[in-house]
């Protein structure tokens, strides 16, 4: 099993202190959000998480970087792959792209467009996942879509890394499509679902996965599935927890579990969680 932790700091302190005890402690990857400002709470302060990213790709030597998840609310695929390039050189190689359609009404009422249909959200998110991917191999065609038009692009330099990895969320049937088509990974989280609910359909999510996987040629096992460990799921309610956690998820296929930095009333039980992981 490999292990994330997510970050949304405040302060550049905050950032630079969770970094180095990530790299410290021994986890395989570093994530932050892409929030113009926090769902729930317009007071709690949210960075830009492309430039966030920069800085700990600059600032960190062996820890994987990424975005989780880039939001096609208020994203353009064309920008968004260039940052990507430019992310991947920074970190030499290190940067993970993980995509969503966005899931908060916060996000519509920033980027000032209404809500859209959950048809017209797949449909964006599978032609922004398509563009991003095709732009990542180097193809910068043109492309006239339902909802995206470029022309006159270039994609120079090409990445580090031979292909970034690209992440796609998906808990609906149309957005698993959009991972066995284009994605290389797979995150699904809990959200408000009851812990024991989500288990559930997860096993189903995954099997639907698979099957799609193989309608499109390809082998399932080649798509990383990853679970974000949110809402009811609670890496550090105590010191067993995460351990708890692993063993459920990887008996059901997953490969990774990115968990958020613990509260401060939690930061006991993370030190003493990872060090019986030894993550």
């Amino acid at each position: 099993m490999r292990y994330g932790l997510k970050v949304n700091p405040a302060t550049w302190d905050e950032a630079s202190e969770w970094a180095a005890t990530a790299e410290d402690v021994g986890f395989d990857a570093l994530w932050t959000g892409d929030n113009i400002r926090h769902p729930r709470d317009p007071s709690t302060p949210v960075h830009a998480g492309p430039e966030l990213l920069a800085a700990w790709a600059a600032t960190t030597t062996r820890i994987s970087v990424g975005l989780l998840i880039a939001n096609v609310v208020f994203r353009s695929p064309m920008l968004l792959a260039k940052q990507a390039v430019t992310l991947d050189h920074i970190s030499a190689g290190r940067f993970q792209l993980g995509v969503g359609a966005g899931m908060w009404p916060t996000d519509h009422a920033m980027a000032g467009v209404p809500p859209w249909p959950a048809k017209e959200r797949s449909a964006r998110l599978d032609e922004f996942v398509r563009i991003v991917d095709r732009l990542l191999s180097g193809d910068a065609s043109d492309h006239d879509g339902a909802y995206y038009s470029y022309h006159d692009a270039a994609m120079s330099p090409a990445p580090v890394q031979q292909r970034i990895p690209l992440i796609v969320a998906a808990n609906a049937s149309a957005s698993l499509e959009v991972v066995a088509g284009y994605a290389d990974a797979w995150v699904t989280f809990a959200g408000q679902a009851a812990e024991e609910d989500f288990y559930h359909a997860s096993i189903q999510r995954m099997r639907a996965l698979d099957r799609l996987c193989l309608e499109r040629d390809r082998e399932p096992g080649t798509v990383r599935r990853i679970l974000l460990a949110y809402g009811s799921l609670q890496p550090w309610s105590d010191a067993d927890a995460l351990p708890r956690l692993t063993e459920r998820y990887r008996d059901i296929g997953f490969d990774e579990i990115v968990c958020y930095a613990p509260k401060p009333d939690e930061r006991g039980t993370f030190e003493k969680a990872v060090s019986r992981l030894k993550v």
